[in-house]
């Protein structure tokens, strides 16, 4: 949604009255972080007593619709997107539509990292490579009921997990333990002038916000460049997958990274192109709704549930050269040739 009339990415109302989650004491050898930069609140308290905090009896539904099985097995963290505020209210629809019980979800909290009561602002104001490493040791925590655990991402939660996930494949927190897939929905992880608008919300309201996501690392005086989205999650173990809306243009991401899995769940409504030649004043509009779609689309559930169970999806996979028209193409430096698959 929209937050005064600007384009936001998954922008919400900020409530005033919500309760900051305790912050829980991390597990032995989970790979917990210590703080890299000022703001980030107790980095090093981060784990089961949270997980624990947040459990409730239950598990996944055994019976019928979308229910997972075994039940009580696998765990879903969810991470909302820039602008939301707590994960039970951004994820609503896509957790009743998948069918899950209060025992199979968890909820990242951004204020984890930023402080204060407020979870919308907190959302807004965390930079991505901060809200990685703070999930990477509550994921320490959740870890240690030995249970499998998938991660579902929206928006700027997407870029945070696949920042997550770099930094796992580049052995920086060292193995992602029992994590075993995560699915990506509409995630604003472009490269070149794409990505660029959509790292510049932070500073001019009516453009999106990526958190400073940057997907090209490079090494000295900007040689030998690498995309760190080819092969997402191959070094780790991590089955990653991303599931975006093409209609949502400049919020999501046109490219098609090398060994990376992505699946186009468009809505009913107009293209880009489609809405400026039917209503250019509601383009901010649409391109929010577009955004947003996943997170209330029953082939998007279908999708990441089927994922958990056995690693399919039906959902139609892009072209590859598919490109968002007049952001990515030729914007980006070349990436480093990387071995194929």
């Amino acid at each position: 949604m929209l937050g005064g009339g600007t384009l936001g990415l998954a922008d919400e109302p900020v409530p005033t009255d919500e309760t900051v989650p305790e912050q829980p004491t991390p597990a032995d050898g989970g790979g917990v972080p210590s703080p890299s930069a000022p703001g980030i609140i107790g980095l090093g308290a981060m784990a089961a007593a949270l997980a624990a905090l947040q459990r409730r009896p239950g598990g996944l539904s055994p019976s019928g619709g979308l229910a997972l099985e075994p039940s009580g097995e696998t765990i879903i963290v969810f991470v909302p997107g820039h602008g939301q505020f707590h994960g039970s209210r951004a994820f609503a629809d896509l957790i009743d539509l998948m069918d899950l019980e209060d025992d199979a979800v968890r909820h990242f909290d951004y204020r984890w990292v930023a402080g204060g009561d407020d979870a919308g602002r907190a959302s807004r104001d965390v930079f991505v490579d901060d809200a990685a490493t703070a999930l990477n040791a509550y994921l320490a925590g959740v870890a240690g009921d030995g249970r499998p655990i998938y991660l579902v991402g929206f928006s700027k939660g997407g870029a945070t997990i696949a920042e997550l996930i770099a930094d796992w494949d580049d052995g920086r927190w060292g193995p992602a333990a029992h994590i075993e897939g995560a699915a990506l929905l509409d995630p604003p992880i472009a490269r070149g002038t794409h990505g660029w608008l959509q790292s510049i919300g932070r500073f001019w309201g009516p453009m999106p916000d990526d958190g400073g996501y940057d997907p090209i690392d490079c090494s000295f005086l900007g040689f030998n460049c690498s995309d760190r989205r080819d092969y997402l999650g191959r070094e780790s173990g991590v089955d990653v997958i991303v599931i975006r809306n093409p209609k949502a243009g400049v919020t999501s991401f046109g490219d098609h990274p090398r060994g990376l899995r992505v699946y186009e769940a468009a809505d009913r409504g107009p293209t880009i192109w489609g809405q400026l030649v039917r209503n250019p004043f509601g383009l901010p509009g649409r391109i929010s709704q577009a955004h947003n779609a996943v997170l209330a689309d029953r082939a998007v559930a279908d999708c990441i549930v089927a994922e958990i169970r056995a690693g399919v999806c039906d959902l139609p996979q892009p072209d590859r050269h598919h490109r968002v028209p007049g952001l990515t193409r030729g914007a980006a430096r070349a990436p480093a040739l990387q071995k194929v698959l």
